[in-house]
């Protein structure tokens, strides 16, 4: 309940602040901001908890579906489709895909791999 108040004010409070300093009358900058940045979050947190066998408890609660759920659902969305990628289940990642935002998924991984670094093999 704390990380979702937290992330809940947090996303309209940076939003808010957002739309005002760039003021576009033909885009929501301010959702399309957070959005992004909670893709970049969720990938990066996913990515850490895995590495660091953090588990299940209630830190990835508070913070996934806690704080990032309210902050915003299209994070968990993403990660959704990026877990499905990296089970080799590429039938329900591209139907997923299909109904997001390419950019998004983009973040999410980019916060992956900030964790894990790339590995090009061969």
């Amino acid at each position: 309940m704390l990380g979702g108040s937290l992330g809940a004010l947090s996303r309209y409070l940076l939003s808010l602040g957002v739309q005002r300093w760039i003021k576009p009358e033909f885009l929501p900058i301010g959702t399309m901001v957070v959005n992004l940045i909670g893709c970049f979050l969720i990938g990066l947190l996913a990515a850490l908890f895995e590495q660091k066998s953090w588990g299940n408890g209630w830190p990835r609660i508070f913070l996934f579906v806690g704080f990032l759920g309210s902050f915003t659902t299209f994070s968990t969305y993403t990660l959704d489709t990026f877990l499905l990628l990296k089970s080799d289940q590429f039938m329900g990642a591209f139907l997923n895909m299909g109904l997001q935002i390419i950019l998004g998924l983009a973040l999410a991984i980019t916060g992956w791999y900030s964790v894990y670094g790339i590995k090009i093999s061969g």
